[in-house]
């Protein structure tokens, strides 16, 4: 059996009498989860497809105080994680690490991975500084694909569901020169149709068309040592999720109203500089939307290739070596429409492309009584992403700027080195100490040239006294002979043209040490208790504004935790618990707003939190046979403790997104036979969450826009029955998400005049015929 995850929800083998092993790598070397003083939860390959677990964003139902999306509200495409009330607030990097057979996704760009050709996948809660290194600040999960065997074996599947689901995976695995050369290939093709509709024009956007291809070879060259050559190439051809407009500041909506249509009105007719107001309308329907921008949406496109040699050296008994060299480059073809409505008021595109190469070595030593991994790693990240702005009047009153920014190059260097030491004290007790020391290095250079149009602005009386109001181009002469019209408040009568450039470098660099320590006992063979002490890192940036840069420094967490890992029930019960505090420090935060005409974002260090709360993971299995229950709770408490401004301290009025106070999920499947011809497992599971916001910073003191960016209260029910052959070839299900169609907001993003939103998955039903060998 190979290492895996059979005692977890969604395991077939319900007939064993006891939970099996549950194995993971989380302090870097193969051992028990149970041994591992620190909260985990791991998932089989098994356990993922009876959950239907397709891609990354459906692990956030598998573990309580994980919320897990793709950032719809802001960008299609990137992955967005938060652990515990941490992760990567729009705008920032990643705060939980993506990691691929122990490569380092540097993006969240391209880490929405699919779920196919996996063994297990982890994921590990609180800060993992020491071991993983910087952007772990809230924890790490890692994907383990599925290694080459000595033995000729494979599958095939075939799913076919709503909207038009076509979804072929696929995979081979054996000996191609005896047990010395071994190499394995897996597979994924999914199309859909879109499921939103675009009310302007009929079209479908919310779509998919990927490919996905993941292939290794493992040479054994001696007994002792072993070299891996891995890729996988990722392809995303769909058009992208929309966001809906969520809400709207319909005051100061109005005010842009009458400074660009007064004119119309209070002047002459046809002299306002826009023709008709500002669409201030919210949509009924979360799979409507509206929008102009079609053919720049149909632009968007991810592409990302990894290469990764592995290098295991089994030195002796005691030490073993191990190096990873990967090299990671993706493109990616971002669009975005702003507004949610068919109005233009702002969109972007640009056309990145990032190339991460990265190396690691590894130093492991296993003796009586210690356990030790030292190593070394650098990455080399390289960005090149021009783009252009639009933003018109509508969203800037007097004024259509078009900004391209021709020149975007950004370069991150991380060196670090670490340690950690696992003592056994004793046969109860274990002393865990290590440490991690990181120097990042940034350094960016934009180049971009600002064309911008201003129109004239007249003074005209109105019954609300005399304002300025915006004048189309041309019709200088018609607002100045109205007998309302006052004087001109421009020094031009038309509008004209300006066009600068707008440089902006950056550098910089920082020095961060993560330690980590921890205490086991060993109370009995099947209870562990332990108190551990954690540091993480997110690392430093800038800010760019108007052509300025100004740095902001690395934010911090120490995270105290104290935990429990228990097996009752003569085997049959696995009863898992962690508390936790985390004090959050020098807390990246944004705002954006527009200033002077522009729209800015503004970011520094000015928070301070603190994350607290519980949780208990629960795998029981019944004295009825087949019968399995599983059950994860979820507390989470956060309290902003300071949130500096130029307004002074906004702590009691900032809430923070992505941390609902519960997250339960309850799965019961059960097994049985159908006489010779195979077994059957009907699963079900819940998810509930109580409500959420889905941004960071809110400012409470804007209700409605608080408001907006809420996700509500909610359960998500979903359903599975399996068929499986007596001889363990076929297997045929019938699947079901969503089954009583709930829909809420996952991911937005607040312009100041509107709030845009992306919404979960509708009801999907599915069913797939797989056959394996």
């Amino acid at each position: 059996m190979s290492v895996a995850v059979l005692a977890a929800l969604g395991v077939s083998d319900y007939a064993a009498a006891q939970l099996e092993e549950v194995v993971v790598t989380a302090r870097k070397r193969a051992e028990s989860m149970q041994d591992v003083p620190m909260a985990i939860s791991a998932f089989s390959a098994q356990q993922l497809q009876d959950a239907q677990i397709d891609g990354m964003e459906d692990l956030e139902r598998m573990t309580p105080n994980v919320t897990l999306t793709e950032t719809s509200g802001l960008q299609a495409g990137s992955i967005a994680v938060f652990i515990r009330g941490i992760g990567n607030d729009p705008g920032f990097a990643q705060g939980v690490g993506i990691y691929v057979d122990d490569v380092y996704m540097n993006r969240t760009a391209g880490a929405l991975l699919e779920v196919y050709d996996v063994e297990r996948i982890e994921v590990l809660k609180g800060p993992q500084g020491h071991l993983y290194g910087r952007n772990t600040i809230g924890g790490a999960i890692k994907y383990v694909s599925r290694e080459p065997s000595e033995e000729v074996m494979g599958g095939v599947e075939l799913k076919t569901g709503e909207f038009d689901l076509m979804q072929l995976k696929a995979n081979i695995s054996g000996p191609i020169i005896g047990d010395t050369l071994l190499g394995s290939f897996g597979a994924l093709y999914r199309e859909r149709d879109g499921i939103q509709e675009n009310t302007l024009d009929g079209e479908e956007f919310w779509d998919q068309d990927v490919a996905s291809y993941r292939g290794s070879l493992i040479w054994n060259a001696t007994d002792s040592l072993r070299i891996k050559l891995a890729g996988d190439y990722f392809k995303d051809d769909s058009t992208p999720r929309i966001p809906n407009r969520s809400g709207v500041n319909t005051a100061f909506m109005g005010q842009l109203d009458f400074f660009t249509n007064g004119a119309n009105f209070f002047l002459a007719p046809g002299t306002g500089l826009l023709q008709s107001p500002n669409d201030a309308g919210l949509p009924s329907d979360p799979d409507e939307v509206s929008t102009d921008q079609g053919a720049l949406l149909d632009e968007y496109e991810i592409e990302a290739t990894t290469v990764a040699v592995t290098i295991d050296w089994d030195i002796n008994d005691q030490w073993s070596f191990k190096s990873i060299t990967a090299q990671r480059n993706v493109d990616h073809i971002q669009p975005f429409d702003f507004d949610g409505s068919e109005q233009n008021f702002i969109n972007t595109i640009n056309d990145r492309e990032f190339e991460d190469f990265s190396q690691e070595f590894q130093v492991n030593y296993s003796g009586d009584s210690f356990e030790v991994v030292a190593g070394a790693y650098y990455l080399d990240g390289d960005t090149s992403a021009p783009g252009v702005t639009t933003q018109t009047p509508r969203l800037l009153g007097t004024t259509l700027q078009f900004k391209d920014t021709f020149v975007d190059e950004r370069e991150i260097q991380s060196t670090s080195v670490y340690a950690n030491v696992d003592w056994s004290i004793s046969e109860s007790w274990q002393l865990s100490f290590g440490g991690r020391y990181t120097k990042d290095e940034r350094e960016e250079r934009q180049q971009a040239t600002v064309d911008q149009t201003l129109y004239a602005l007249a003074l005209g009386n109105t019954p609300f006294g005399v304002v300025p109001l915006a004048i189309a181009p041309g019709q200088g002469d018609n607002a100045a002979a109205s007998p309302n019209f006052v004087a001109w408040a421009t020094p031009f009568t038309d509008a004209i043209d300006i066009s600068f450039p707008e440089p902006t470098n950056a550098k910089d660099d920082w020095t961060e040490f993560s330690p980590s320590a921890r205490l086991t006992w060993f109370a009995t063979d099947d209870m562990m208790v332990y108190a551990g002490f954690s540091n993480g890192f997110k690392s430093g940036g800038f800010q760019r504004q108007s052509g300025k840069s100004t740095a902001f420094d690395p934010e911090t967490v120490d995270s105290y935790t104290l935990g429990i890992k228990s097996t009752w029930l003569d085997g049959t019960l696995r009863a898992n618990g962690e508390v936790f505090l985390n004090d959050y420090q020098d807390k990246q935060l944004a705002t954006i707003g527009l200033v002077e005409g522009n729209l800015e974002e503004f970011v520094d260090n000015v928070g301070e939190l603190e994350t607290s709360g519980v949780e208990l993971e629960l795998i029981w299995l019944p004295a009825l046979e087949g019968l399995t229950v599983g059950l994860n709770v979820g507390y989470l408490d956060v309290d902003v403790k300071a949130f500096d401004s130029e307004e002074g301290d906004r702590a009691d009025t900032t809430a923070i997104g992505f941390s609902p106070d519960w997250t339960v999920a309850a799965r019961v499947n059960y097994d049985f036979d159908l006489s010779d011809w195979g077994t059957m497992m009907i699963g079900t599971d819940v998810a509930y969450r109580t409500d959420s916001y889905t941004n960071s910073p809110i400012d409470l003191t804007n209700e409605a826009a608080a408001e907006a960016q809420i996700q509500e209260e909610h359960a998500i029910w979903n359903a599975i029955a399996a068929f499986r052959s007596a001889d363990g070839h076929w297997r045929v299900a019938v699947e079901g998400k969503n089954l009583e169609d709930k829909r809420v907001v996952t991911n937005t993003f607040d312009l100041t005049l509107f709030q845009t939103a992306g919404y979960n998955m509708p009801r999907t039903w599915a069913v797939s015929v797989g056959y394996e060998f």
